[in-house]
């Protein structure tokens, strides 16, 4: 079919191309096209496939299959299958390195170099033999062509007559040199080998003096095994002085893991005695709710297993909001208990008054009666009279006025009042804060004793059933060490928020230390809760974490009881704790109940 219509001749082309089962290149498609248009295609050439091919040409082939390989790149460049080009060379490269030859023999080579081993020549030791040996190997055990052509001349060497020992020498250590004399380039050798090992020393003493010894300020005792450790890597000359540093070295850091460790004994030492002195002010002082709290959040942090300088900080700066706020409050509220005494007190005052008003009063109406009776004078009688009702208007006017100063006092007690009931209410709002975790704003463990003790008389007055779920993250320590414990962080905010959205209103969710959370599950068997923990372990693998660009999949372990009665909540835990451990060796992400025998 010829055409001159251009889109035809595309679609003409593009249908050759799928019968004859060519790839649709762009060399391809123009040979066909100007084959349609019956126009002859320009002979088009490779220049770098062709300077190739003349390469493996002119390489003696002695092989068959290298032989095969340089035909069929041929092949491949006359048909202008340039596809097919990278391949062909790769395959012919692979073959010209296996067929390469060898400066000698591998079995020739181990045998001369067992019999130059055992030549003794006393200016070359055994040990000097070694030495250089040792170096060969190192520096070409990944190469196996030059380490053959190194060991050759290496062998060589120590089977030429001896001319001269610093000759000979020179000869022993020639590592960059395939001339089998020694000579300039074998001593350059030595040199350069001799350079590097400096180096290694260098930056060996350099961590020594700047990694470890600014640790040992504090440990005297470490600090001469350390200096006679710098001074045996600085006498360092040859492979024995090395198989002596080694064990030296290795002695030292020992020494310096048993300090580490009575350091970490000692921290975990003065942390249980803070909790024990924290303990023991906080019953002494259970009716000051202020301070029960700030300790239960020191107690808190003190109880996770990795404190870092960033939980101190966010601890003191949370606790010196909280103090600040309770401060205030209680101050206002000091003030106003001490408003509500001083009405009090003039209300018992006016009462006191008004008593003795009403018996002088009394008094007085005694005496006028007295007077009427002893008196038959009209003038006196009415004189009386008058003094009668001067006395009565009198205690009119004051109890008309104590009248309104009580109901006045009775307005400013019933405000104060109301505003003791605020402070009270906003001072136990400050408060709650101390039963959450500052992190997670889950509870803390205050707040889990206080709701795990009402669940209990609950289901003791109920007797519904109450689940207890003790939750462990995997692989957390493995998590922080990679990304860090900001991210562990929030890894776990992440798990608190998922625990909030898809868990009922009434399970109640408190962190129980490091990456530990339990779970109250009221009104709720134990089937129903072991429901209820793997649908959260499905939730959380639904969607992946990101940390720095890595998608992490979040996994946890748990363990379920029930409580029994007679049980107190530790008893509960522990045995959903045991539970949580054997879902670990079974393997992770999974849950076990504890009822299960």
């Amino acid at each position: 079919m010829t055409t001159h219509n251009p889109i035809d001749t595309a679609r003409e082309t593009l249908k050759q191309l799928t019968l004859r089962k060519l790839l649709p290149t762009p060399d391809n498609f123009e040979r066909v096209y100007s084959e349609i248009m019956g126009v002859p295609a320009e002979a088009r050439s490779n220049k770098l496939a062709d300077l190739l091919l003349r390469a493996y040409e002119s390489l003696p082939a002695e092989e068959a299959s290298s032989k095969i390989a340089i035909a069929k790149l041929r092949r491949a460049i006359d048909d202008e299958k340039w596809e097919l080009v990278p391949q062909l060379t790769l395959e012919l490269a692979e073959l010209n390195g296996r067929n390469r030859q060898l400066a000698q023999n591998w079995g020739s080579l181990i045998q001369d170099l067992m019999k130059a081993w055992e030549i003794r020549n006393p200016a070359l030791s055994q040990n000097y033999k070694q030495s250089a040996l040792e170096r060969v190997l190192l520096s070409f055990g990944n190469t196996p062509d030059e380490l053959n052509e190194k060991l050759h001349n290496l062998v060589k060497s120590w089977l030429q007559p001896a001319a001269g020992q610093a000759a000979q020498a020179d000869a022993d250590t020639t590592l960059a040199s395939s001339a089998p004399v020694p000579g300039p380039a074998a001593a350059a050798g030595e040199a350069d080998d001799g350079d590097r090992c400096q180096v290694w020393k260098d930056v060996f003493d350099y961590t020594l003096k700047f990694g470890i010894e600014p640790r040992l300020v504090h440990y005297p005792e470490l600090s001469q095994h350390f200096s006679d450790t710098r001074n045996a890597l600085g006498s360092i000359h040859n492979s024995h002085d090395v198989d002596n540093f080694f064990p030296q070295l290795r002695s030292f850091l020992i020494r310096l893991e048993l300090q580490s460790q009575d350091d970490e004994r000692l921290v975990t030492g003065l942390s249980n005695l803070m909790q024990l002195m924290l303990q023991n002010v906080a019953e002494l002082n259970q009716s000051d709710s202020y301070l029960v709290g700030q300790i239960s959040g020191l107690q808190q942090i003190l109880a996770q297993p990795n404190i870092s300088i960033q939980h101190i900080y966010q601890l003191e700066a949370s606790l010196k909001e909280v103090i600040h706020k309770q401060g205030t409050l209680k101050h206002s509220l000091d003030e106003a208990t001490s408003s509500l005494r001083a009405l009090l007190d003039t209300f018992l005052d006016k009462l006191s008054l008004m008593s003795s008003s009403t018996g002088d009063f009394q008094q007085r109406l005694h005496s006028h009666s007295e007077s009427i009776r002893g008196t038959q004078d009209v003038n006196q009688l009415n004189d009386i009279l008058q003094l009668l009702l001067s006395d009565t208007a009198n205690m009119q006017t004051n109890l008309s006025e104590s009248h309104g100063e009580l109901l006045a006092a009775r307005n400013e007690v019933h405000s104060a009042q109301q505003r003791i009931s605020e402070l009270e209410h906003a001072l136990e709002a400050a408060s709650a804060k101390i039963k959450e975790d500052q992190l997670t704003g889950a509870y803390n463990r205050r707040g889990l004793e206080e709701h795990f003790e009402r669940e209990i008389s609950r289901a003791k007055r109920s007797g519904q059933p109450l689940s207890v779920a003790l939750i462990d993250v995997d692989n957390f320590k493995q998590l922080n060490d990679r990304y860090g414990h900001l991210t562990g962080d929030d890894v776990l905010k992440y798990l608190v928020e998922l625990m909030h959205r898809s868990m009922r209103s009434s399970d109640i969710v408190a962190r129980f230390g490091g990456e530990e959370f339990v779970v109250l599950l009221p009104d709720t068997g134990i089937n129903e809760a072991v429901e209820l923990v793997q649908r959260l372990q499905r939730e959380l693998t639904k969607n992946f974490y990101l940390a720095n660009q890595d998608r992490l999949v979040v996994t946890f372990s748990a363990g379920v009881a029930l409580w029994h009665l007679g049980e107190c909540d530790t008893d509960v835990i522990e045995r959903a704790d045991s539970a949580m451990y054997r879902a670990k060796l079974a393997g992770k992400n999974r849950t076990l109940s504890a009822e299960t025998p």
